[in-house]
């Protein structure tokens, strides 16, 4: 019986501690503070996005600052999908073709959903 007792005691006090974290915790990762940034300033190109297709040289300074804040996250896919966008968005500011922006967005945008 004692040992019973202190099992549920310690799966309470550890359940306890899991739920008292202020940052949410996602399939990817614990969601930090600079994904949160990356991913605030994520919606935030998506709204604008949402208003009108900005140009390309904003597209790329926008999404530069979602890779600056991303590349101090300590969630990998974060930090990945942010390069892939970022590199999107320098290939169609040089004059190249848009190529997979939109899945990168997509993939992002999925990322995002929790944080």
């Amino acid at each position: 019986m004692r040992r019973f007792i202190a099992g549920l005691v310690l799966a309470t006090s550890l359940l306890a501690a899991a739920c008292g974290g202020s940052q949410p915790v996602t399939a990817l990762g614990t969601a930090d503070a600079p994904a949160k940034r990356a991913c605030a300033a994520f919606r935030d190109l998506q709204r604008q996005q949402a208003a009108g297709a900005p140009a390309a040289a904003a597209l790329r300074a926008k999404l530069a600052e979602v890779y600056q804040d991303a590349s101090t996250s300590s969630m990998p896919i974060l930090r990945a999908q942010a390069v892939a966008l970022y590199a999107d968005a320098t290939v169609i500011a040089t004059g190249g073709e848009p190529g997979s922006i939109a899945q990168d967005i997509a993939a992002m945008a999925q990322t995002c959903s929790g944080i």
